[in-house]
């Protein structure tokens, strides 16, 4: 794209909305080369959409705002506290005259996992629900962008498919209404930086230390069911065993040979500012806390809303907080990275907001 259009590689922002109902893009070191033509299939698409895009620009007027969704999601490792986005934000670019919309690209948190991964069919999950959506009624281009998804999902019951559609209209009204408020500007700044981070490797411990970490896990959780302890403390012994038993898990893969940790991970960190709008875009499935942290920090000092875009110009997997590393839980038991590479993330996002806001 950056030869055929002269736009610098740092100002393109590539992601995906994320599915289990699709075939993987970024596993083939683990099941081999089959997917590699689909892999260069995929990248042919975007490069060619891009360029189409590019080809039928006009003079356009562009706008953005915020909408809030709530009891569409919830929190699947603080399901007591509810730590969630409801935010709904939403970029609405139209043509100079008339008014036609060209493109509304809106962004939500929430795990579109609803179609389980026993499916075989293909399926753009709710995102893809919304966007068919948001283009029957206003026309354009309708373009999804995940949120900081990492523990957040959305709330769902009955037949899969419909629920799909039942999600996607949910994301999709909130989208339209807050679009029709918008009253876009002709001339906006545009500004973009990005920077790629070396993010240290989780640790594992010796097979022995872990195992001496999953037996005393077990005794802990053995004494607080005799004993008829709380039903929530049964519950977080539970979601922390079960991080020790993969821990286990992935130090005897290691020890054998089987589990190969890379000396670092490569992660960009992306942020693009599109005039009152802020968009910070990472390379993994972000915790929600550090969304709503760095959408905080940026509206006490720019006085500008933000949106954060996960599976964002690569994939390193799961970034959890430190409280998670502690509490247990899937997402902690399968990240690949250190309890330090959030932090890092989001003080590197607002490093280059600061170099980018003038």
């Amino acid at each position: 794209i950056e030869k055929a259009t002269g736009i610098p590689a740092q100002k393109i922002l590539v992601s995906c909305s994320h599915s289990h109902s699709a075939p993987s893009y970024y596993q083939t070191e683990r099941r081999g080369q089959s997917e590699l033509p689909l892999r260069d299939f995929l990248v042919e698409q975007f490069v060619k959409a891009a360029l189409e895009a590019y080809e039928a620009r006009v003079p356009a007027r562009i706008g953005f705002r915020t909408g809030v969704l709530e009891g569409a999601t919830r929190n699947r490792q603080q399901e007591n506290e509810e730590v969630i986005d409801t935010q709904v934000g939403v970029l609405r670019v139209e043509e100079l005259e008339g008014r036609k919309i060209i493109a509304i690209l809106f962004n939500f948190t929430g795990h579109p996992v609803i179609v389980g991964s026993d499916n075989l069919l293909l399926s753009g999950e709710y995102p893809g629900a919304a966007c068919r959506a948001v283009e029957k009624l206003m026309g354009g281009v309708a373009i999804f962008t995940q949120g900081a998804c990492g523990d957040v999902t959305v709330h769902r019951s009955g037949d899969p498919f419909l629920e799909v559609e039942r999600v996607g209209r949910l994301v999709a009204g909130e989208v339209i209404k807050t679009a029709e408020f918008i009253r876009g500007a002709e001339t906006v700044s545009l500004a973009a930086a990005s920077r790629t981070l070396e993010l240290a490797p989780r640790s594992l411990p010796t097979v022995e230390e872990a195992q001496e970490a999953v037996d005393l896990g077990e005794a802990a959780l053995e004494r607080a069911e005799k004993s008829g302890a709380n039903a929530e403390v049964q519950r977080q012994l539970r979601k922390r065993n079960q991080l020790l038993s993969a821990t286990l898990r992935q130090a005897k893969a290691a020890q054998k040979g089987r589990l190969r940790q890379p000396e670092k991970y490569e992660a960009e960190v992306q942020v693009l500012k599109v005039g009152d709008l802020v968009i910070v875009a990472v390379p993994c499935e972000l915790f929600v806390e550090y969304a709503l942290e760095m959408r905080a920090r940026i509206k006490q000092i720019l006085g500008k809303e933000t949106i954060v875009v996960g599976f964002a110009n690569g994939y390193i997997g799961y970034v959890v907080t430190p409280r998670a590393m502690e509490t247990g839980g899937y997402e902690a038991s399968v990240t690949r990275v250190g309890s330090a590479a959030g932090r890092h993330m989001t003080e590197t996002a607002m490093t280059l907001l600061g170099e980018i806001a003038d």
